[in-house]
């Protein structure tokens, strides 16, 4: 009841505020007393609060990506029509005084400001954390709309919804920051009694709980920032790093529905035992414990409720922003947003499908069966779908566990090489390697010294040439080659403008000097790599994107091995075990089969190919003979030009054809709106505003669309 009391006063303060400012908007005119105005506003107060909960809510729902389109100068056309609505169900109350649009759209903008201010003070739009980990009951609803039809609709929920919570906790925030940071809290543990609401939490906190609100995608950007200490503060680092761990679980009940709908039987029938309590809870799934029929010991992973209807308005809420800046700014399409967000895009869409990471874990699992310390989970298929994971259950420690991997009395030098030996047989020889090496995914048996690799749905992947190409990178690295490693990445990078090599080249020079030649201690590829990253946008150059996955993994596993062993280079040590390999490789007998292999290869190819060889001969045999040879020549690319010119000439000619109709619609317009019409038998019963009208909206048009040109001119140079 409180809540609702003082949201009224905020909210006719609002109103008030805005009258005041606004010029031609006035509280019942006839009204002079103070209790009069008062009511007034108490009443606008309570009307606004009913619009702004349930027809605001439902504008952004409809209007969402017009918003996005238009850089969120839309919701100015909503809040002066939202404004138009409080007048027109308050007509004894509010007066608006002609041109009600212009005023209504100034009025509503201003009205939105001091509803958000006098929200902020007293701690209305303080964020409620849920913590039940329940889906929202219209999720399942539209789960079960196809694709096609639920798009939209979904894109637009999820925009007002993260508009809402970003809003909440930035503005928490931002008031914590001031001396009015006091008089918030008061009234937040004044109207919040019984909440759990973020009062006392720190920016890094804050953010933190935003993010876990914000839902599984914004959660895993979080993870990718904790993930880069290089470019965070310690405190930031060590919050955001709790995401990894720390995150509501949903309901038992949901899982065993899930379980239920995707193995055929619920678990109490397909498993020997089953936990319904929780091992552990992350932000797209939940893990149970379990026991087979068979008696093997396995954890079952199931995938949140209805997430991958969220999930997917998140990513397109995401790509219609970035279509939108890269539209208007040339420095978003240089940096390649959309690339990047694709890419993100495709790695959480496939992680939403657990059939990948089943088929990653047996492909890992025999590449590492080279090493007797290394363990990736047994997954059981049969009891295993696109939504449930069932797999063996190992025991460890995260390898930044420290003391407890001291304790164990393992050796934290030996185990931090073996992680680099691992990584780079699994990065720069087999170029099949795990994308997200975070501490969370990467454990330690305090047994066996094993380490486990787990969370599979997030791979990396490279050709031959590409892991020599970052052999060449780390090694120029380390040797501080600054003219080899400019040339390396010019070659593995897109360049959106002309490239000066020699400046480029002195640019990494100083680069490697500071970060690697005279560096205090050991270098370290996470304090260079983001430095040369931005240097490459500098010169208007992307580096390859797997080559970018890879060097984040591999300043990931850095991190790891700084934290095991403070005193080991991950770049020396890495050049020194990719050259042990090679050179055990230069083995007689290991070449000797490998010349064998590809002679055989050699010989099965010449003879699959040997009939196309024939006729080619024997067509080139005939030429010759009858003195005629004829050269074959592509012409899809030149077809393809002719094609562009001829659209980009065809849009000249278009835009021509409308500028003169428009100059003779608006000389016609202009000429009629002056001649008196009772002398034109045709129009001497039309008004003559109607004409005076058509030439403004002609005019209007006209100087809109040389506008558009002008833009569309401009952006295109």
């Amino acid at each position: 009841m409180l809540y609702f009391i003082i949201r009224l006063m905020a909210n006719a303060i609002a109103v008030a505020l805005t009258v005041t400012l606004t010029p031609g908007i006035e509280i019942r005119p006839e009204a002079t007393g103070f209790l009069d105005i008062a009511l007034g506003l108490m009443f606008l107060g309570l009307v606004f609060g009913l619009i702004n909960s349930f027809v605001r809510p439902l504008a952004l729902l409809i209007t969402g990506r017009l918003v996005i389109g238009t850089m969120g100068l839309f919701t100015l056309i909503i809040n002066g029509v939202l404004f138009v609505l409080l007048a027109y169900l308050t007509p004894e109350v509010l007066w608006i005084k002609d041109p009600i649009l212009l005023r209504s759209i100034l009025a509503g903008a201003l009205m939105a400001f001091f509803v958000i201010v006098v929200e902020a003070l007293f701690g209305l739009d303080s964020p409620v954390i849920d913590g039940s980990g329940e889906s929202k009951f219209y999720w399942r609803w539209l789960s079960k709309v196809p694709p096609d039809y639920r798009k939209s609709i979904v894109a637009n929920l999820r925009l007002k919804q993260d508009y809402d919570i970003v809003r909440r906790f930035s503005l928490d925030i931002l008031v914590d920051l001031t001396p009015l940071a006091g008089f918030r809290r008061f009234w937040q543990r004044l109207i919040y009694p019984n909440k759990r609401v973020v009062i006392e939490e720190n920016p890094p906190e804050t953010v933190r709980l935003m993010l876990q609100e914000l839902g599984p995608t914004f959660v895993k950007l979080g993870q990718m920032a904790a993930s880069r200490s290089e470019i965070l503060p310690p405190e930031w680092q060590e919050e955001l790093s709790l995401l990894h761990a720390e995150v509501d679980p949903f309901p038992s009940d949901e899982v065993e529905r899930i379980i239920t709908q995707e193995l055929g039987a619920p678990p109490n029938e397909l498993f020997a035992t089953f936990n319904r309590q929780p091992l552990a809870a992350a932000s797209t799934a939940q893990i149970h414990r379990a026991t087979l029929v068979t008696g093997e010991d396995v954890v079952i992973k199931v995938q949140r409720p209805d997430i991958d209807v969220t999930v997917r308005g998140d990513l397109q809420v995401a790509h219609d922003m970035v279509h939108t800046i890269e539209k208007r700014t040339r420095w978003a399409r240089n940096l390649g947003l959309s690339g990047m967000l694709d890419e993100f895009s495709a790695n959480v869409i496939e992680e939403l499908d657990y059939r990948n990471e089943a088929f990653n874990a047996r492909r890992l699992k025999q590449a590492m069966n080279r090493f007797d310390d290394v363990l990736i989970p047994i997954i059981y298929g049969e009891y295993s779908t696109s939504k449930v994971l069932t797999m063996q259950y190992v025991q460890g420690v995260k390898m930044t566990q420290v003391k407890q991997i001291a304790g164990a009395e393992i050796d934290r030098e030996e185990l931090a090489r073996r992680f680099i030996r691992v990584m780079n047989q699994q990065v720069l020889l087999d170029g099949f390697f795990h994308g997200d090496p975070h501490p969370g995914n990467i454990l330690v048996n305090l047994e066996t010294s094993e380490i486990i690799f787990l969370d599979l749905g997030m791979m990396g992947q490279m050709n031959a040439e590409q892991r020599l190409a970052l052999f060449d990178i780390i090694w120029s690295l380390k040797n501080g080659d600054a003219h080899g490693l400019t040339k390396i990445l010019i070659r593995l990078s897109t360049a959106t403008q002309p490239v000066d090599e020699e400046s480029l080249t002195r640019d990494i020079d100083r680069l490697l000097q500071r970060y690697v030649v005279y560096v205090e201690g050991t270098p370290s590829i996470a304090e260079v790599a983001p430095q040369a990253f931005s240097l490459l946008f500098r010169y208007g150059l992307s580096l390859e994107r797997s080559l970018a996955i890879a060097l984040k993994g591999l300043i990931q596993a850095e991190e790891l091995v700084r934290t095991l062993a403070p005193d080991i280079s991950f770049l020396h040590a890495a050049v020194e075990e990719v050259q042990t390999v090679l050179l055990d490789q230069l083995d007689s007998e290991i070449v000797y089969e490998k010349i064998k292999d590809t002679a055989i290869q050699t010989a099965k190819d010449a003879l699959v190919n040997w009939p196309t060889w024939k006729r080619s001969l024997s067509q080139w045999a005939a030429q010759l003979e009858s003195g005629k040879i004829t050269i074959s020549v592509d012409t899809n690319d030149f077809n393809q030009k002719i094609e562009s010119i001829d659209r980009r000439l065809g849009s000249s000619v278009q835009q021509l054809i409308l500028g003169l109709l428009l100059v003779g619609m608006l000389l016609g317009s202009a000429i009629i709106s002056t001649i008196p019409l009772d002398e034109v038998a045709l129009f001497e019963y039309l008004p003559q505003d109607l004409f005076i009208g058509i030439f403004i909206l002609v005019a209007a048009f006209s100087l809109m669309y040389m506008l558009r040109i002008i833009w569309t001119s401009w952006r295109n140079r």
